[in-house]
């Protein structure tokens, strides 16, 4: 399945699905971070992984701004109604996430039901903070960034080859989402978002985390768990079961505007 630029793998088809729930990977990542989690997550919902361009057996070279990502998964989603979505997205997926819902909103689109977001500080703040942008640095000292930052999983950073593999595409997605402002659209979003976190995550902690209350009209809080970027890596379940905890209060209520 495609969507434009993206891949998007459906890895168990659920006909009538109550929910269909996107994923949207890191920065220099893929889809398969989010393979452990489909045992976690509700046999009624149908799971999609959005895959952004540039990775193994891509059609498009990776994208250098994150409105051509967010663009892309824009139109995807307004093919596929009536069934209710939610998405969520890490790091750079969490970018992705919240400005395709902007421009759905923008764009009168059937919106999704709920907006998790991950391992970012939010609209108007840097992953760097004061420090110059990552995607612009040497090689040398960009790999050494991230490994100070918990930028990338351990092995991909500490392997050389791995390094030299993936750092083309770390630097593409990397300039993609330090150069993001949400300007198109606005930054305030009329749907419910959730924040979560690592609570020794040096790139977005849960102060950080919390900046994301300031950009949606209905906030379910900053959900912090041990652990630094990926805090999820070893052990997804209990974040896998915040989600599903966030996503089932929103779709319990009785809403007048629902999907058509």
């Amino acid at each position: 399945m495609t969507g434009g630029i993206l891949s998007i793998v459906c890895p168990k088809p659920v006909p009538d699905a109550k929910l269909r729930l996107y994923l949207l990977h890191h920065a220099g990542g893929s889809h398969t971070v989010f393979r452990p989690w489909l045992a976690l997550l509700p046999e009624s919902w149908e799971v999609r992984l959005v895959i952004a361009p540039g990775r193994a057996k891509a059609s498009y070279p990776a994208a250098r701004d994150i409105t051509t990502l967010s663009d892309a998964f824009a139109r995807h989603l307004d093919e596929r109604r009536p069934t209710p979505y939610a998405m969520f997205g890490h790091s750079m997926g969490g970018l992705v996430a919240f400005d395709t819902a902007l421009a759905l909103q923008a764009g009168g689109m059937p919106q999704p039901e709920w907006v998790g977001v991950s391992g970012h500080p939010g609209p108007f703040h840097s992953i760097t903070r004061t420090r110059p942008p990552l995607y612009g640095l040497p090689s040398a000292d960009l790999r050494a960034e991230l490994i100070a930052l918990d930028g990338l999983p351990d092995r991909v950073l500490r392997d050389k080859w791995l390094w030299q593999r993936v750092e083309p595409l770390v630097r593409a997605d990397l300039e993609a989402a330090e150069t993001w402002h949400p300007t198109r659209h606005g930054s305030l979003l009329t749907r419910p978002v959730s924040a979560f976190c690592g609570d020794r995550d040096p790139v977005a902690g849960i102060t950080d985390a919390a900046n994301w209350s300031q950009h949606t009209n209905e906030f379910l809080g900053v959900r912090h768990f041990p652990g630094g970027h990926f805090y999820f890596q070893d052990d997804p379940g209990p974040l896998v079961r915040s989600i599903v905890a966030d996503v089932s209060t929103v779709l319990g209520r009785s809403r007048p505007h629902a999907l058509p």
